[in-house]
């Protein structure tokens, strides 16, 4: 795996707008046109895409995500930082 700058609470996070997408009801289809690379992404992960519409931050994510869905702040944090720097990682996001 290719390693990311650290994703702080302030990283601004951007979708590629290469990015093609497809909303399905237990998830999301992904394809990068640049690379014909396809995506499959649960829906947790289409709700974080979609908080994506407009660039944010991990810590505007975070807000959104604990309002919405049973967890904790520390667990989602850690586990959307993690869902963040894969999808810089596969280039379906930009950091800054």
């Amino acid at each position: 795996m290719t390693m990311t700058a650290a994703i702080t609470g302030s990283t601004l996070i951007t979708r590629n707008p290469s990015v093609l997408f497809n909303d399905f009801d237990d998830g999301l289809m992904m394809m990068d046109i640049d690379s014909g690379h396809y995506f499959d992404i649960d829906s947790v992960g289409s709700r974080i895409w979609a908080l994506l519409e407009s660039p944010a931050t991990l810590d505007g994510i975070c807000d959104a995500l604990v309002a919405e869905y049973a967890v904790e702040a520390d667990t989602c944090r850690g586990e959307t930082a993690e869902f963040i720097e894969e999808l810089a990682n596969k280039g379906l996001v930009t950091l800054r």
